[in-house]
């Protein structure tokens, strides 16, 4: 039968000689004979998350400015992924990604244009009017020398130490990164196939990258991908079967394509050449 895998930038087509679980999401996650699965119920209304009493460390710590953001948005996220379900988090990513990336970013976009932070604070208001110049497509991302893990703070902060447009900022330079990935593990996995006739290695890269990404990521991976990849390893170690795969055209679907319609300098959910790539 024939089954498409997708891989945060795009599909493979493969025809596995055995019969596959459904719904099959590539995954985060080293494979074990053990990986825990995180399901957790849908709920109808938005969670309630904990609030730190402060965020902010003393006016006159060491730390730049951005340090002491990122500290405090690292905090929150702590507390809210402790608090949220995955299902909540996966409905919480998909309504703050809708502000930074959808029609509400489009409708609000001049008074996020106007806006800088009520700081006397020079490197503060230097970002968030980079972020700003970077959103209109007069100068670079400001965040492109931050980790992936320091990008996903500042995307799905709501602490209000981050303006819209660093936040937008943010999650294009992450969803860049993303979709690169995705470009280097699908060509990884059709050497592999070309040399071997299987995927096993690539399939445990996979996992091994989706289980590393924060929570908040992680959630909006579709389906239950653990349980999914590890019958699939555990087939392919037990059976040996053999894999017919061949490479189709990338398409943006995995880190879900938000806004391919858009004119923005990069789609936050696809690569930086507008081919796309849901807890990404």
């Amino acid at each position: 039968m024939d089954c498409v895998l997708l891989l945060g930038g795009g599909y493979f087509r493969v025809r596995w000689y055995m019969q596959l679980p459904q719904n099959t999401v590539l995954a985060k996650a080293q494979a074990t004979e053990t990986l825990p699965v995180r399901r957790a119920p849908s709920v109808d209304k938005a969670p309630q998350v904990e609030v730190l009493e402060s965020d902010r460390m003393p006016e006159n710590s060491e730390l730049s400015s951005l340090s002491r953001q990122l500290s405090a948005a690292a905090q929150r996220a702590a507390i809210r992924d402790s608090q949220l379900s995955r299902s909540e988090l996966s409905a919480l990513a998909a309504r703050l990604l809708e502000k930074l990336t959808g029609a509400s970013y489009s409708f609000n976009k001049l008074s996020y244009d106007n806006f800088l932070p009520d700081t006397d604070d020079r490197e503060l208001l230097a970002r968030a009017q980079q972020a700003t110049d970077f959103a209109n497509g007069r100068g670079p991302n400001p965040f492109t020398g931050l980790s992936s893990e320091q990008l996903s703070l500042i995307t799905y902060d709501e602490g209000g130490d981050f303006t819209v447009n660093e936040r937008r900022a943010a999650r294009l330079e992450l969803a860049g990164r993303r979709s690169e990935w995705s470009v280097y593990i699908t060509r990884k996995m059709e050497g592999e196939r070309q040399r071997t006739g299987g995927i096993e290695q690539g399939i445990r890269e996979i996992i091994e990258y989706y289980r590393a990404l924060p929570a908040m990521e992680e959630a909006q991976i579709l389906g239950n991908w653990e349980m999914d990849y590890r019958m699939m390893l555990s087939r392919y170690r037990e059976e040996g079967e053999a894999f017919d795969m061949s490479l189709i055209d990338l398409i943006a679907k995995q880190w879900k394509t938000e806004e391919t319609s858009s004119s923005m300098p990069f789609d936050p959910t696809s690569d930086a050449t507008g081919k796309g790539g849901n807890k990404g």
